[in-house]
């Protein structure tokens, strides 16, 4: 199991290109990264905008989609279990914590860390695909094709979020009603 050592203040490693996204699994861990240029107040709204969070499926391909209030409206990753090396996400009933790293594209410096969670429907919805995912053969430029066609079909995030199998607010854990 390999550790990561994530601080602001910290040089992140990466290859993601600048004003982008990327999202891997760390440890079992959805982790996405925000390599942007920064401001302070993208900083605060990093730090402190309420998550939510979506998962689209079509053709057993599988989009993660985001927003964080006053930081960035909804957008989408797609993603295989494929890609993701030996890492897996369980489905043991509990929440589910995703990473959220903020890195300054100038410098690599990371400038924002955030964990938020995600219901123990949805890790149940998310383990669900992925496991569907995991028992088809995988070919990566069928993959890569059957993406560009969803675009296509689903050229925005909202568009995804029309039908996304699961949508919910994270981060915060209301009382029931």
């Amino acid at each position: 199991m390999d550790f990561v050592n994530l601080t602001v203040g910290g040089h992140f490693d990466h290859g993601i290109p600048p004003e982008a996204m990327s999202i891997v699994l760390m440890n079992g861990v959805p982790m996405i990264a925000f390599n942007f240029s920064l401001s302070a107040k993208n900083i605060e709204d990093f730090q402190n905008g309420e998550c939510s969070f979506g998962l689209f499926t079509e053709n057993n391909s599988l989009f993660f989609l985001f927003k964080i209030e006053d930081f960035l409206d909804w957008s989408d990753l797609a993603f295989t279990i494929h890609l993701a090396q030996d890492e897996k996400i369980e489905d043991n009933e509990g929440y589910l914590p995703f990473a959220l790293v903020l890195i300054d594209s100038k410098t690599s410096i990371i400038k924002g860390l955030r964990m938020v969670t995600v219901s123990p429907t949805f890790r149940s919805v998310l383990t669900g695909i992925l496991q569907k995912q995991a028992q088809e053969r995988f070919d990566t430029i069928a993959y890569y094709k059957t993406i560009g066609v969803l675009y296509d079909k689903f050229p925005s995030a909202t568009d995804m979020l029309n039908k996304a199998v699961i949508v919910e607010r994270g981060g915060i854990n209301l009382p029931s009603i």
